[in-house]
């Protein structure tokens, strides 16, 4: 029997997700057979030659057939690959991490499912149902968002629905723009001279996707799900789910070539993205609860996206590419060490109940710190190497704009020492005296730190690797010229 290549890997993802629910009550099998599944597909997506079939006994997998359904095509496009890969590398340690601080989760076939959401979203050629693919797998994500976090005594805690709803909606209000912007497009393609579709399609672009990004006025879903969410959960959803929204956005700039080159919208980019920046920047800098930092540095990450993009570059769309392909590490460092703070403060993120926390949790607080500083773009770091180039790209430019985007990671900055401050001042003596115990950290979670810092440090020394992939990803893309 010959398969086609999504009929392979959506079929296995999906036939895992089943078999995990059967797995429910054992945490290590649920966890290592989804790292396991999504590892190895990465890794065919990655090395595999889809020119040659892959024989299993009496089956053969032609990963490059496409599949089609009720005349909706899926295929495995070479432009696909990288993005297929980074998103299954990516749970795959997410998984990893869950393993030790989510017992008995949800998150397990949720997650393997919300891959096969995503991956069918960038393998679908009608960008429209991409869309509906995308809100579908965020539905999923809301059922683990709010488990409980496996802690020692009082430092279990779980989370409140608060931001999960926002979410949904936001989500769920971007949908309906993105189908009516696909049929004002399909128009606008046999009446190109119409500017008044131009302008529709242009404007409902750019609002269903600051709805899909979190992009001001609309942020506030970041900053709440980062503050009541589930430490891997809110990762995966900002890193693998955010993650297919970009490459979603990258489909309809290259499906509609010529709406990427009008000149209002490269001005929407920067003008969004450096708002998003400084705003992030702000708010980061002012706030005193730990998680809502996680996404207002989300937020500053994203605003450089969308300014990158709005370069109107193959080496802008490649630092694009890059930036979301750093994410994964820096959050996962932040989120883990929110993690640990968090039961440090008794299940509270607030820096006033944070005092003293590095003397306590040490590993937790380097973790939060160093991804912290990963995301703002700090020295040594790979968010340096990333930031770096795209400071250089934008002064080409307008060194105007590359201020105002270097002001918002300098805001971050600010939030970062502001914490460590209060992480360095002298402990309570009642805390450290009571509560040392209870912040006691799992080694595995701190071999799991200790991999994400370094991982972070050698790839900021030598990042040429992830550049080449990121720039081999941008020129699968034909939308700007060099």
């Amino acid at each position: 029997m010959s398969l086609s290549g999504p009929v392979f890997f959506l079929g296995l993802l999906l036939a895992t997700s089943v078999l995990l629910q059967i797995f429910r009550r054992w945490t290590w099998l649920m966890a290592w057979l989804a790292t396991a599944v999504t590892s190895a597909l990465g890794g065919l997506m990655a090395f595999a030659n889809f020119e040659i079939p892959i024989s299993f006994q009496l089956n053969t997998v032609n990963l490059g057939e496409p599949l089609n359904v009720l005349g909706r095509t899926l295929v495995i496009e070479p432009v696909d690959r990288l993005p297929l890969a980074f998103m299954c590398f990516t749970a795959a340690g997410l998984f990893v991490l869950a393993w030790r601080l989510l017992p008995h989760s949800n998150f397990y076939p949720a997650g393997v499912a919300m891959v096969a959401l995503l991956a069918g979203a960038l393998m679908v050629e009608q960008v429209v149902y991409a869309a509906l693919l995308v809100v579908m797998a965020a539905l999923l994500g809301i059922f683990p968002l709010y488990e409980p976090v496996r802690g020692t005594g009082r430092a279990r805690y779980g989370g409140k629905p608060k931001g999960g709803l926002q979410y949904i909606a936001y989500i769920s209000l971007a949908l309906p723009g993105l189908m009516i912007t696909h049929l004002l497009l399909e128009q606008a393609s046999l009446f190109p001279s119409d500017a008044g579709l131009l302008r529709t399609s242009t404007v409902l672009l750019g609002l269903s996707f600051a709805l899909l990004l979190g992009a001001v006025p609309f942020q506030s879903w970041l900053s709440t799900v980062a503050m009541d969410g589930s430490p891997p959960v809110v990762t995966f959803l900002f890193t693998v789910n955010l993650g297919t929204v970009w490459f979603l956005l990258l489909a309809y700039l290259d499906t509609y070539q010529w709406l990427g080159e009008q000149a209002a919208l490269a001005s929407l980019f920067n003008s969004v993205g450096l708002t998003m920046m400084v705003v992030g920047g702000v708010l980061a800098a002012a706030h005193h609860r730990l998680g809502r930092m996680v996404g207002y540095v989300t937020l500053v990450d994203n605003g450089a996206m969308l300014v990158a993009l709005g370069t109107q570059q193959v080496s802008g769309l490649a630092l694009t590419v890059l930036m979301l392909m750093a994410r994964p590490i820096a959050l996962g460092l932040m989120t883990l060490g929110l993690d640990g703070l968090r039961r440090f403060g008794e299940s509270s993120d607030r820096l006033e109940a944070l005092q003293g926390a590095a003397w306590i949790t040490p590993w937790r607080t380097l973790a939060f710190v160093v991804g912290g500083i990963a995301m703002a773009g700090f020295p040594l770091t790979l968010g340096f190497s990333v930031r770096w180039g795209f400071y250089r790209l934008l002064t080409e430019s307008s060194l105007f704009f590359a201020i105002i985007a270097l002001s918002g990671s300098a805001g971050v900055m600010m939030g970062m020492i502001t914490a460590l401050r209060v992480f360095l001042a002298p402990s309570p003596e009642t805390v450290a005296d009571d509560e040392g115990d209870g912040v006691r950290d799992d080694p595995v979670v701190l071999i799991l730190i200790l991999a994400l810092v370094i991982a972070a440090i050698g790839l900021g020394l030598f990042p040429q690797a992830l550049a080449e992939m990121a720039m081999q990803v941008a020129e699968g893309f034909t939308f700007f010229t060099a």
